[in-house]
């Protein structure tokens, strides 16, 4: 899987803006938007990830820019909690308590931040809920903490992965599904990358948290991904959808692989591709056409929210199947 360090994020914003705030939801009791661990960086200007959207979401950002903008330059490690009834405080149907910690890093925590960001992933940072206190790592890839989350025994820390997962997602084909789909697919904390053999086939714009793949064969690129990734194929040409799959079924080195067409080009490609070589275990693995039945639509918008929502529950399953159902303790040494 692919991380995303959220420090690295963090420290563009404070570079760019002087500051900026993180909320993470410590506790959560009864229904919540968002499980313990969801966190969100919060800038003047913009937001990254999120602790689930609605009235919450709405008044932790107006907190947290409050706070950067009335903040003495000399404060550091900055931290509040925050505890809300979602329905009598926040209005929301969901009815659960979650708290939340609020904190602001800017330029005097830059040095500490640098460090942390820097150390080899899995890390798990101890995050004090009181203010002044430095944020340290607990836990690191020569010890066994990269699972543990939540409040330490004490309930004065909030233990937390740096390192938020990614997996992988190569989208062969950039014209009108791969167009309506990329955007989303990002949106769906997957690594995407989105192929196609000539730049001109792309838009101007790529979506944000999609990464552009120029390659005149792209089955080379199949070739190389990683073991745990999805990929869909959704090209302007047949023979070159044949050859990715080829590739990706051949290797069996693939999470899931998902084929757009119709249920006559299934049947053609698990003929064809029998007759090369790819045996009835391996074809089983192919999904096509991609996409669940209950949204049928020929529109490039429909297909494209069809394929994201096969994404979707895919992804869940993959997770559960990926996550340890063990919760580790870690030692907070001084």
């Amino acid at each position: 899987m692919a991380e995303v360090n959220w420090i690295t994020e963090a420290l563009q914003r404070i570079e760019a803006q002087g500051a900026v705030a993180r909320a993470s939801l410590i506790d959560v009791k009864g229904s919540a938007p968002r499980e313990v661990g969801a966190m969100m960086l919060i800038s003047p200007d913009d937001i990254w990830e999120t602790i689930g959207g609605g009235t919450l979401e709405f008044e932790v950002m107006q907190q947290a820019r409050e706070l950067l903008a009335a903040m003495p330059l000399d404060t550091s490690w900055y931290r509040r909690v925050i505890t809300a009834a979602l329905g009598p405080d926040m209005g929301q149907c969901c009815g659960g308590v979650v708290r939340l910690l609020l904190e602001v890093f800017s330029a005097a925590e830059r040095p500490v931040l640098a460090d942390l960001a820097a150390l080899p992933a899995p890390v798990v940072l101890a995050h004090p809920l009181a203010g002044g206190a430095v944020l340290a790592c607990v836990a690191s890839s020569a010890k066994t903490g990269a699972n543990a989350l939540g409040l330490s025994a004490d309930r004065n820390l909030f233990l937390a992965r740096r390192d938020l997962a990614r997996r992988p997602l190569f989208a062969y084909g950039a014209g009108h599904i791969g167009r309506a789909l990329v955007g989303t697919l990002a949106s769906l904390d997957l690594d995407v990358y989105w192929i196609d053999i000539k730049p001109t086939r792309f838009p101007e714009a790529i979506p944000d948290g999609v990464r552009r793949v120029i390659a005149s064969d792209p089955s080379i690129i199949a070739g190389h991904a990683p073991p745990d990734a999805i990929h869909l194929v959704i090209t302007h040409n047949h023979a070159l959808d044949e050859v990715i799959c080829h590739t990706l079924l051949a290797s069996e080195c693939f999470a899931r692989l998902g084929l757009i067409g119709s249920a006559t080009k299934a049947t053609r490609f698990r003929q064809r591709l029998a007759r090369a070589g790819i045996s009835q275990d391996q074809l089983a693995r192919l999904v096509c056409p991609i996409g669940i039945p209950e949204i049928d639509g020929k529109q490039p918008a429909l297909v494209a929210l069809s394929i994201a929502a096969q994404v979707a529950i895919w992804q869940q399953e993959l997770d559960i199947s990926h996550n340890s159902p063990d919760q580790v303790t870690v030692p907070v040494t001084a």
